[in-house]
């Protein structure tokens, strides 16, 4: 069984090797640890290649986002033959232990093509139990939080199918990409794991969560500009995307309603004086309608 464990690295080196230095510790599982440099210096190559060996380390020195930097993993992850996919945030936590279940989920069921743990997610203010997400057209808030006490009422307990599993802990069967491709880079950042895991769902596998299975998530690490203008913005843009691949025959009422959504917060955020939040909502609602996606960094950072 050949497991690579994809890290994608943007401007937080030591953050990325700690992360990869613990996964480096599941010896039982002997994972082959991929880390992408997204928009690659030659300061962070040194420090990355420094302690990653060069078989395992891609850089690219231009910033693919979430989507085109774990492409850059996968397609290595295929070239070589390996039969699982895990995608890690460097800013979570999930044991060998917890690993190695969700592994034998996949060995145990074949329907299952993609399979999560429960994700506790920290942030300064709270901690919330994120149980896999619900269709992002649909829904202003996607993800799914549960107790555990309601966790172990659900009919198909320890499993529970969703519309995705969080990008946090993702882990796939390998035989999935080949059969429904990579992930969509015009996503950049937000949305291509639902995205992904809806043509998996419409190719007739399933997309589960491992309820006895938990991993730990450090959200609050994100600077608040970056969560009130680049998370904020893909987050909203990307809805319009989303309804434009799967949801074509209600396309009108979608874009009006998230061109709603928008406008109020944009309203918002003038209201508090948070302009350059302001800004962020009201270019995702302009470029969401008019099918300006990929990368937009240049507006923000």
């Amino acid at each position: 069984m050949g497991l690579a464990v994809i890290l994608i690295n943007w401007r937080h080196e030591e953050r990325t090797l700690r992360c990869a230095r613990a996964v480096a510790g599941w010896h039982a599982l002997k994972p082959h640890v991929i880390v992408v440099d997204n928009e690659s210096t030659e300061a962070t190559h040194g420090v990355l290649s420094a302690a990653v060996p060069a078989e395992n380390l891609i850089c690219s020195t231009v910033n693919r986002g979430y989507a085109g930097g774990n492409n850059l993993g996968i397609e290595r992850a295929l070239a070589a033959g390996l039969e699982y996919v895990l995608l890690l945030n460097t800013d979570a936590e999930i044991s060998a232990a917890g690993v190695d279940r969700l592994l034998a989920r996949l060995d145990a069921y074949t329907q299952i093509a993609i399979v999560g743990p429960v994700v506790n997610e920290t942030n300064k203010r709270q901690t919330r139990r994120l149980v896999g997400g619900r269709d992002i057209a649909r829904h202003s808030f996607t993800r799914i939080i549960m107790s555990p006490d309601d966790t172990k009422i659900l009919p198909e307990y320890p499993i529970h199918a969703v519309d995705y599993v969080s990008g946090t802990v993702f882990l796939a069967r390998s035989s999935v990409f080949k059969e429904i491709g990579l992930l969509d880079e015009e996503y950049f950042f937000s949305g291509e794991i639902a995205d992904f895991c809806k043509r998996v769902r419409d190719k007739g596998h399933k997309v589960c969560i491992d309820l006895e299975v938990e991993a730990q998530h450090h959200a609050g690490q994100m600077p608040i500009d970056r969560r009130e203008t680049l998370y904020l913005y893909y987050g909203l843009r990307n809805r319009f995307l989303y309804v434009r691949k799967y949801h074509a025959g209600r396309k009108l009422r979608y874009f009006a309603y998230w061109t709603m959504r928008g406008t109020l917060g944009f309203a918002r955020a003038v209201l508090q004086w948070k302009i350059s939040k302001a800004r962020a909502i009201l270019l995702a609602v302009i470029h969401g309608n008019g099918g300006r996606y990929g990368n937009q960094n240049a507006a923000f950072v």
